[in-house]
């Protein structure tokens, strides 16, 4: 099977896109292939669609290969149609528009994108995705090595995520597969554990998506940038701006909270077009 591709570096948490149209059976079984180290290797994979009906304000619709909700992904393909300058993408001052279908998400996400002067080329971005509050902030304690280990469970519509210090964990893996068997009953799509040092503002992102069965040490993870911001946001009770390094580089993450919750999130950062060309399955 031969498929045109388009690869993207978002903050180093590498995603290939695929463009032709295909059946969804056959997303799980391709992205396997494409993530493979003898092959594209990336780190996730997306699907991009029509969009659901001809009154949709959205560009395209993406899907990814489990059917979640991923930031970096969808900052990226905000950016790849500013690039080729799809025709329902608006202007504004010195940004572009681009409203996205998205799996794991019935609302649309709206991006911002503008050149990165610093690179001055039309293959360098900075993306910004605005997304919906949590549905869910709580406290979580999980017993790991005859620990207590404390953090927050933070959930968004296509991805759950964890956000914890990791001073007590010997083995982040490991930690891992005993969580994953606290949540086998849960219904998710995606789960990852945000290693989270806050005085450094460092986090380790490990991400697992049930449909593929794939666990990754991520570069840079865009849903879990923002479930260390909403966590801020509602420790404090307070807008936040907050910048989050990563083993990939650094994401932004604003939040505003409003009314005893966190609002709205928004999550910038560069995205690099690195490659696009033809693959074979």
């Amino acid at each position: 099977m031969k498929l045109n591709f388009i690869k993207t570096n978002p903050t180093e948490n590498m995603t290939v896109f695929i463009s032709d149209p295909l059946p969804r059976q056959k997303y799980i079984e391709i992205a396997n292939h494409i993530m493979d180290y003898n092959h594209i290797h990336a780190e996730q994979v997306g699907f991009i669609e029509n969009i659901s009906s001809q009154n949709s304000q959205a560009c395209v619709r993406l899907h990814m290969m489990g059917g979640e909700f991923c930031v970096n992904a969808t900052r990226s393909l905000a950016a790849i149609l500013v690039q080729r300058q799809h025709c329902k993408i608006q202007k504004k001052e010195e940004k572009y528009i681009v409203p996205l279908e998205v799996s794991g998400l019935d609302e649309l996400v709206f991006c911002e994108v503008e050149l990165n002067n610093q690179k001055n080329d039309m293959n360098s971005f900075i993306s910004t995705a605005k997304i919906s509050s949590p549905q869910n902030i709580e406290d979580f304690s999980i017993n790991y090595n005859n620990t207590t280990i404390k953090g927050k469970l933070v959930e968004f519509p296509g991805i759950t995520h964890l956000v914890v210090n990791d001073n007590k964990i010997d083995s982040k893996k490991n930690f891992f597969m005993n969580l994953k068997k606290n949540f086998e009953d849960l219904k998710f799509e995606a789960l990852g554990v945000m290693f989270y040092d806050e005085e450094r503002s460092y986090m380790q992102p490990l991400v697992y998506v049930k449909s593929t069965e794939s666990l990754i040490w991520e570069r840079g993870c865009g849903s879990g940038t923002a479930a260390v911001g909403a966590v801020h946001s509602y420790n404090s009770q307070k807008n936040i701006e907050l910048i989050v390094n990563q083993p990939g580089g650094s994401l932004e993450v604003i939040t505003q909270w409003c009314e005893n919750s966190v609002d709205n999130i928004y999550i910038k950062g560069v995205v690099d077009i690195v490659a696009e060309g033809i693959l074979y399955i």
